[in-house]
């Protein structure tokens, strides 16, 4: 179980990933006036995107001390965000209370991803939009995150936990369609991923929430030099800039509309 409010992911992750919710919020076409749900919202990147084109956002998390960073970031931006802790299945929303729904990786991590996706019509206007960023399973990162998850898993004797395939239009159009979404559009976009060193971005990563939920079983190991070794084995080969640390990471992000017959 992981716990978001864990580590220090306001540091690392959640500037790191600022510039893709910049980009959800242009995807989703946010304008003046619209009333906005960011869901699994973390630090409140795409939310505050919102909330400086004027729209009314609602930032909703499970991470209460997330929330608290985010709705402090509003303030120092004399922007207001309306922060609830929530889960992705059952939001503190009412029926049809958005013009849009966004979500940069956030959404991805429901445990029922079809009951995600009702929820997301539920709270949708008609002629509404929802625009959720998934991360594409290629490049160093997660490559990375494999190997980890190999060492993981043979210290735990558990298999690696399976992912719905969120990247995937294939995979996501049917279940979108049951829950009364049209995937309108996917398209592809590229993350830039920078640290002085990859020695320094393994480190930093140690403090991610998802990094502190293994320590504990790892450390007990004995294999936490192992876990370092493989994750540098991966980012050294893969760096871009000799000087210091410079890495891609493909995402996707996609546009669904209510349908119809959901209407």
């Amino acid at each position: 179980m992981v716990d978001w409010d864990a580590g220090s992911y306001e540091e690392t992750t959640g500037p790191e990933i600022e510039p893709v919710g910049e980009v959800v919020v242009e995807v989703a076409a946010i304008a003046r006036g619209d009333e906005v749900i960011d869901l699994a919202a973390g630090t409140g990147n795409a939310a505050l995107a919102a909330a400086r084109r004027g729209a009314e956002v609602t930032a909703i998390d499970g991470a209460p001390r997330l929330l608290a960073i985010a709705k402090d970031r509003a303030a120092k931006q004399s922007l207001t965000l309306d922060v609830r802790e929530g889960d992705l299945l059952t939001l503190p929303a009412e029926d049809a209370s958005a013009d849009s729904v966004i979500s940069v990786f956030g959404i991805i991590f429901a445990s029922d991803p079809a009951g995600a996706l009702r929820e997301v019509r539920r709270v949708l206007r008609p002629g509404g939009r929802a625009a959720l960023s998934a991360w594409i399973p290629a490049g160093p990162i997660d490559a990375m995150l494999g190997a980890v998850g190999r060492i993981v898993s043979r210290i735990t004797g558990a298999p690696p936990p399976g992912r719905f395939a969120w990247h995937d239009p294939a995979v996501l159009g049917p279940v979108a369609a049951e829950a009364g979404l049209a995937l309108a559009s996917s398209a592809a976009h590229t993350l830039r991923v920078r640290d002085v060193s990859p020695e320094a971005y393994v480190e930093r990563s140690r403090n991610h929430p998802m990094a502190l939920a293994v320590a504990p079983a790892v450390i007990a190991a004995g294999a936490d030099e192992e876990l370092r070794s493989a994750q540098l084995s991966v980012l050294r080969p893969a760096n871009e800039d000799p000087g210091a640390f410079l890495i891609h990471s493909p995402y996707v992000i996609h546009l669904l509309r209510p349908t119809a017959a959901g209407e």
